[in-house]
């Protein structure tokens, strides 16, 4: 996860190892400066709507022409727009975890700054699915549909389970004269861990890779 602003950091809500949800709030910013924006922008917009309500009384009475009344509806429009503004500008500071998943890493602690040129925060996996890719070559690769259902070999943990077919790629790489295929294991448990070596169960070493986990930074 990386900020889209430049700041000092001024709450980290968690810590390495914890379990988020997604869109749960995990830093802020500093938004001082904004905060006391905003307190400013409500109570103006709030002047501006007392002041409209008073116009529209007198226009009743015909104390109030509709110029007014048009110039206190735009004022009022423009006041409550700055609002919505820094409210934005607020919640841009506010890093919310993009998935449901695991944090694996905090780059910033609080008072330590982010900038454009390493915005890095922190790392959150989402390990609830594990992603595979199988380099094989074009006869192999012509035996899978996307959305069939295989069974891949975990070698590391000395077993196998089951797998879908979620992508053939189209195209041949000319280097090594494979075709990659994706595949996604479902680890809602958490039964697996990322990073082990994986084969096709019935393919011996061929094909061998690395699982990775679904990362969003």
């Amino acid at each position: 996860m990386s900020s889209s602003e430049q700041g000092v950091i001024a709450e980290m809500l968690v810590e390495e190892g914890a379990i988020v949800k997604k869109t749960q709030v995990v830093a802020r910013l500093d938004t001082a400066t904004l905060a006391a924006e905003l307190d400013i922008a409500t109570a103006e917009a709030k002047l501006q709507a007392t002041r409209l309500k008073r116009l529209e009384d007198l226009s009743s009475a015909n104390r109030s022409t509709p110029e007014e009344l048009d110039r206190a509806r735009t004022d009022l429009t423009i006041k409550d727009a700055q609002k919505r503004k820094i409210e934005a500008q607020i919640e841009e500071r506010t890093l919310r975890s993009p998935v449901d998943g695991i944090v694996t890493e905090i780059k910033r602690d609080p008072s330590e700054a982010v900038s454009a040129a390493n915005p890095h925060v922190m790392t959150v996996v989402q390990v609830d699915k594990l992603i595979v890719n199988l380099f094989l070559p074009p006869s192999r690769a012509a035996c899978f549909k996307v959305g069939a259902a295989t069974n891949l070999q975990l070698l590391d943990e000395k077993t196998t389970t089951p797998a879908n077919v979620e992508f053939v790629s189209p195209v041949t790489d000319s280097a090594s004269g494979t075709v990659r295929v994706k595949f996604v294991i479902q680890n809602a448990d958490g039964a697996h861990r990322s990073g082990g070596r994986c084969t096709l169960a019935d393919n011996g070493d061929e094909g061998k890779v690395a699982l990775r986990e679904m990362t969003r930074r």
